[in-house]
C-alpha cells in the first residue's frame, strides 16, 4: 500500500547559484554559450549574404560584442583545458603537460587558420 503523504520537495530559489563562488563561476562559464550562438549567427549571415555580413561587422556595437565573444571563448577554452586532465584522471606531472599541449594545439590551429585566411 502506497503512502498518502506528499513527498518533501525543497524549494529552490532562482538565485541559488549566487551564494557560492564556485557556482557563480560555473554559471559564467555556461553563459559563454550565448556568445557561441552569436558567432554561429554571424557565420550563417556570412553564408547567406556576404555583403550584409560586411556591413554588420563594421558596426561598432558588433565589434564590441565580438571582442566579448573572443573573451568568452578564451575563458571557455581555459576551463575545458584545465578540466580535461581531471576527467582523464592523469598523474599530476602529466596534467600540466596535457594542458600545455592543448593550449599549443589551439594556438597552432589559430595561427594556421589565420595564415590560410590571408592566402
Amino acid at each position: 500500500m502506497a503512502s498518502k503523504r506528499k513527498p518533501y520537495i525543497r524549494e529552490t530559489r532562482a538565485d541559488w547559484w549566487k551564494k557560492n563562488a564556485h557556482y557563480r563561476f560555473y554559471m559564467l562559464r555556461e553563459g559563454t554559450a550565448v556568445f557561441t550562438i552569436w558567432v554561429s549567427l554571424l557565420f550563417f549571415i556570412l553564408l547567406v549574404s556576404p555583403a550584409s555580413f560586411t556591413r554588420l561587422t563594421g558596426n561598432p556595437l558588433v565589434i564590441v560584442i565580438n571582442i566579448a565573444a573572443l573573451a568568452a571563448s578564451i575563458l571557455h577554452s581555459k576551463t575545458w583545458f584545465e578540466l580535461t586532465p581531471r576527467a582523464l584522471t592523469l598523474a599530476a606531472d602529466k596534467t600540466a603537460n596535457l594542458t600545455r599541449l592543448l593550449w599549443g594545439a589551439a594556438i597552432g590551429f589559430t595561427i594556421l587558420v589565420l595564415i590560410l585566411s590571408f592566402i
